[in-house]
């Protein structure tokens, strides 16, 4: 099957912009079995054939920018960050090439997200404005959104950020079912940094 976006006009936008407050140090820079968790989810969309990736940084915003230029990736930073994730968004969605057809979205610390999802989300969505991965019913990360959207979801004044847009808008996206368990995972604390070690 053909893609429905070509691979070339998609970007990604990774957000590493928190304070990794329940974590305790910089998710971003946490090296899981030898690769941090930024190296992880920028793999996702390298596997996937995604070139143009950019990290939202905030908090640490040098040391993130600087991983981020090391591995290839274009860092933007994010000077409203403490304002929370949407804010990270938003600026990632202001920065992107005009050229660029739809982007995915995906927090740093959901790093084992498989390139197949990626893959996958391009094929499917079809003329919707949006796809989301979903795994056993539950619907995850990272969503595609077409530019279409783009404006809308920056004037957004609703709750819950992207989140609650999309909620507001589910009738619209195409729901695309991926045998991908990490589209779930997220490492938030010590115990789930512990659990993806084991």
């Amino acid at each position: 099957m053909a893609c429905s976006i070509s691979l070339e006009r998609i970007s990604a936008i990774i957000l590493a912009a928190g304070y990794s407050t329940r974590m305790g140090s910089l998710k971003a820079l946490i090296e899981i079995d030898g690769a941090t968790m930024l190296d992880r989810a920028a793999r996702t969309f390298v596997h996937a054939g995604i070139e143009r990736i950019f990290v939202v940084t905030g908090f640490d915003a040098n040391r993130v920018a600087e991983a981020a230029r090391a591995r290839g990736l274009i860092p933007i930073h994010n000077p409203d960050f403490d304002r929370g994730m949407f804010s990270s968004i938003l600026a990632g969605l202001a920065a992107l090439p005009s050229d660029t057809e739809a982007t995915f979205i995906l927090p740093v610390d959901i790093p084992f997200v498989s390139p197949a999802t990626p893959r996958a989300l391009a094929h499917g969505i079809s003329a919707h404005p949006a796809a989301l991965p979903r795994y056993k019913g539950d619907t995850g990360h990272p969503p595609l959104i077409r530019r279409a959207w783009f404006d809308a979801i920056q004037r957004w004044e609703g709750p819950d950020g992207l989140q609650g847009f999309l909620r507001a808008h589910h009738a619209d996206i195409a729901l695309i079912d991926v045998d991908d368990p990490f589209i779930h995972r997220d490492i938030d604390t010590p115990r789930d940094l512990e659990s993806a070690l084991s």
